[in-house]
């Protein structure tokens, strides 16, 4: 597909979604997706800008909690009847010596405040993929909840999600918190969503950022000093 055409793909999209019409969604979906676009670059390209659009739309008081719920339930529908069915098959059909052994364990939450788990069901699906096993501890997570499965689970990696920048704090404190209790060394801690950006990652002393699911497979790789082929 031309380079030329995601503004308007995504701007079509996001308009769908505002206007909560499941059916104009799924039908653009769908059609980007039948001319050999793979889901990871419709997420990317595609899901991920709108939902920063409106999520800084719903900051800034220009659309209320429906309508958010209602785009955010669109995509999360998306989600699980288009993309993760296709990433699910390409597991399937791929070498079965690529899933024999576990890379690591991994457990995701979408920080205190916070309800959105879109993009972290993307990122969930695709570790799996990439032979993680993955623990997740739902949305609007406190500190110590997060932490205290992650022990439980004898988890490798906490990744922290927040689409909101009123919910960033919380990401702070489950770092904080780590460092509070001794155990900071014990987890690796990365951050994503569309909230988040690398000097905050930096800021609050995780150990990688991925603004992309793509990203967050390389960063779970890095941080458990995995070589990445190219990288």
């Amino acid at each position: 597909m031309p380079e030329t055409n995601w503004n308007v793909i995504q701007n079509d999209f996001l308009q769908a979604l505002l206007a909560s019409n499941q059916v104009e969604a799924f039908q653009i979906t769908r059609r980007v997706l039948s001319d050999n676009v793979s889901m990871i670059e419709f997420f990317d390209r595609c899901i991920t800008p709108s939902l920063e659009e409106i999520g800084a739309r719903f900051e800034n008081l220009d659309i209320f909690l429906p309508e958010m719920v209602e785009a955010a339930s669109i995509v999360e529908n998306i989600n699980r009847e288009i993309i993760q069915p296709e990433i699910q098959k390409t597991v399937h059909d791929s070498d079965p010596a690529n899933r024999l052994l576990p890379l690591g364990r991994v457990l995701l939450a979408t920080v205190q405040g916070d309800l959105h788990d879109i993009g972290k069901n993307i990122v969930a699906t695709m570790l799996k993929v990439n032979r993680f096993e993955v623990i997740d501890a739902g949305t609007n997570v406190t500190a110590q909840n997060i932490i205290a499965k992650a022990r439980r689970e004898e988890a490798k990696i906490i990744g922290l999600s927040a689409l909101l920048t009123t919910t960033l704090p919380y990401m702070k404190d489950v770092v904080d918190l780590l460092v509070g209790l001794g155990l900071r060394d014990k987890f690796a801690v990365i951050v994503g969503g569309a909230a988040v950006t690398p000097e905050f990652a930096k800021e609050i002393g995780a150990d990688g950022y991925g603004r992309t699911a793509a990203d967050a497979i390389q960063v779970c790789k890095t941080v458990l000093g995995i070589i990445v082929a190219g990288g």
